[in-house]
């Protein structure tokens, strides 16, 4: 073999070996797998911090989430867990399931929920499973209510000369479609999914905080609430900050010190770089109907 046969056959293995390396880099940890612990503070029995940051996951982030509350309820010694809650809510299906997987998680182990700068809507929703809810005075929470979002194109579409054709069976088939607005029967049953979702809220914080439905419905008009006012309508327990909801956390676990522990992952090289998710950018491209527990606005500052 010649000289430049040999340079060939170096140049493609050394191409393959970069390759199956960057392979390696950028792979994923199954969701599925063990979780690292990382110790925040403090010596003694385990606290675990949960962190919902952003809103609502959804997807494979979902899926991550929710087996961090599985390993959590599996791990004996996980013996109290903290929900900081940083959002402002998210979709109806996810925040449900949010919901779910946590409540199961604080019928086994105290569970205290740690509200952050702003913890509405679905934030608020998801708080709602844990035993106890602490939240700064000045944070915003609350937003009890549902918003759903139309997105309509079908004008812009005409100006720029482009026509859509639907063919359909079924007279509701293309119900919510972006390319032209509801029908007055249409608008009735979308009306009709939101107020599902709505009762379904106002039924997890009457359940979660032990308030009759009535006195719910009285404050879920979607404002929003600050921290102070929260605890005083008894959509919160106590003002706290997070360092608070792990004393509290430790003390219904009979706790007389403890350690505050979170779960870490291993990421790929590029995920590192760039992240995994662009929220805003989906957001963009979502051109459908979505029925969201979502508080739109900002904070106190």
């Amino acid at each position: 073999m010649n000289r430049k046969r040999w340079l060939a056959l170096a140049l493609f293995l050394g191409v393959a070996l970069l390759v199956v390396g960057l392979g390696r880099l950028t792979a994923r940890p199954p969701a599925q797998g063990p979780w690292r612990e990382t110790t925040l503070y403090g010596q003694g029995e385990k606290v675990l911090l949960l962190e919902l940051l952003g809103e609502i996951p959804s997807g494979k982030a979902l899926e991550r989430f929710l087996s961090q509350v599985r390993q959590a309820r599996e791990d004996e010694g996980v013996r109290a867990v903290v929900l900081y809650v940083e959002s402002p809510g998210g979709g109806v299906t996810e925040t449900e399931a949010l919901h779910r997987a946590l409540r199961a998680l604080a019928q086994e182990k105290p569970l205290v929920a740690s509200l952050g700068r702003v913890a509405a809507s679905g934030g608020y929703y998801v708080a709602t499973a844990a035993r106890e809810i602490l939240v700064p005075p000045t944070a915003v929470t609350g937003s009890i209510g549902v918003v759903g979002y139309l997105p309509q194109v079908g004008e812009l579409l005409a100006k720029v000369g482009v026509r859509v054709e639907v063919l359909k069976e079924g007279r509701l088939k293309d119900m919510a479609s972006p390319l032209r607005p509801l029908t007055p029967e249409e608008r009735e049953v979308v009306q009709g999914l939101l107020r599902e979702a709505y009762e379904l809220f106002v039924q997890r914080v009457a359940e979660g905080r032990g308030m009759p439905r009535e006195k719910v419905l009285a404050l879920a008009d979607g404002r929003i609430y600050s921290g102070k006012q929260a605890v005083a309508l008894g959509l919160a327990d106590r003002e706290g900050y997070l360092e608070d909801a792990a004393r509290r956390a430790a003390e219904l676990a009979g706790l007389k010190a403890f350690r505050l522990v979170r779960y870490t992952r291993p990421k790929g090289l590029l995920e590192g770089l760039w992240g995994e998710e662009v929220p805003w950018a989906q957001g963009l491209l979502q051109a459908r109907f979505r029925v969201e527990y979502r508080y739109l606005g900002g904070g106190l500052w």
